[in-house]
């Protein structure tokens, strides 16, 4: 059933709770729309019970808080389909992979666009669709970056298919129809060669990450951030058994720089098959095979000083790292304050370049 939100949290309630003082501009056009513009316009569908939403988050967050994350929650699709272009930079290309889908198309926006907007290379972004992307959602990418490019969930499927037969393979095509996360490793390295950077969505750019474009140029080793804790989902006696070594501390594949031809497929299956078989599937999986993965392949974590990984509210709203990644509790954060700066940004960008 659904819900008549204006009976108990107005429009005007929300729009008014924010305590920053910019205004975010782009997310506020359907404020005197009809009822079931309002609907459509704000994206309610993605959030049938709102208020119950709100209410669950209530205990941990206050009211204010959990009402405008989830109103910005509501409104990020309007604000993702009003970025501007970003003109592509001169020289070399420097591709950059991200995974995305029709949930989550609007947090690839602002990440696209928040490293485009402060980039002098020429980057180009490489969006892996997990296959519920429409032509509109990827039009409104486009929209972004004229330059971006698509590699469809068809193609990787028939790739992965080719390379990683599930005769040869069964426990990673397990986790792969199992857990999208594998698109991570799987659909961007499996028959590949050369050297792969991928990006989470819920990562945004503050400044310039000169220490990223560095290594697109002149890749040494692999890459990875540095984690707040270690996230691999498995006990640490199946992962000493299983690798026969001490796992890397905190590794998080929020960014991960591979080269494609270098990952062994049968160790990375002796390992899948190994957990799997002990303690199943988890949301983590990717990610512990990855670390095992940076482990032997001579992975090192990127520069911890350019980037926080949970920022707490006071560096989201003055960041002093490049980058941010906002996991666990600062996803509230990301949408109470970062994506909405970045589209109060956005707006001043678009006047600069059309200026």
């Amino acid at each position: 059933m659904w819900l008549r939100t204006s009976s108990l949290i107005s429009h005007a309630d929300l729009t008014s709770l924010d305590p920053l003082p910019y205004n975010p501009g782009l997310l506020l056009s359907a404020t005197s729309a009809s009822p079931l513009r309002l609907k459509t316009k704000l994206g309610l569908w993605r959030i049938p019970n709102f208020v119950h939403s709100v209410w669950v988050d209530v205990p941990s967050e206050g009211l204010s808080v959990a009402c405008q994350k989830h109103y910005r929650r509501l409104t990020q699709c309007d604000a993702a389909r009003r970025l501007p272009s970003v003109h592509p930079r001169a020289g070399q290309p420097l591709y950059v992979h991200l995974l995305s889908g029709r949930d989550y198309w609007p947090m690839t926006a602002f990440c696209v666009f928040s490293l485009l907007r402060c980039a002098s290379a020429n980057i180009v972004p490489l969006i892996v669709d997990d296959g519920t992307l429409s032509e509109r959602e990827r039009e409104a990418l486009r929209e972004i970056s004229p330059g971006l490019q698509f590699s469809s969930a068809q193609e990787c499927s028939e790739q992965v298919e080719h390379c990683l037969p599930p005769a040869q393979f069964p426990a990673l095509r397990k986790l792969h129809s199992a857990l999208p996360l594998m698109r991570k490793l799987l659909d961007v390295h499996a028959g590949r060669s050369g050297w792969r950077l991928f990006i989470d969505s819920d990562i945004l750019f503050h400044r310039e990450p000169v220490w990223m474009f560095d290594w697109l140029r002149a890749p040494e080793r692999p890459v990875y951030m540095l984690d707040y804790q270690n996230s691999y989902g498995y006990s640490n006696a199946l992962l000493c058994a299983t690798t026969a070594a001490p796992m890397l501390a905190n590794v998080n594949t929020g960014l991960c720089g591979l080269r494609s031809d270098e990952i062994d497929w049968e160790l990375l299956e002796f390992w899948a098959s190994r957990l799997c078989a002990a303690e199943g599937v988890n949301h983590f999986s990717e990610q512990c095979l990855t670390a095992m993965l940076m482990r032997v392949n001579g992975g090192r974590p990127a520069p911890s000083e350019e980037y926080r990984i949970k920022p707490d509210r006071a560096e989201v709203r003055h960041p002093t790292a490049a980058m941010h990644h906002y996991v666990a509790e600062s996803r509230v954060w990301y949408y109470v304050d970062a994506w909405p700066r970045i589209a109060s940004d956005a707006s001043r960008f678009e006047s600069n370049v059309n200026g």
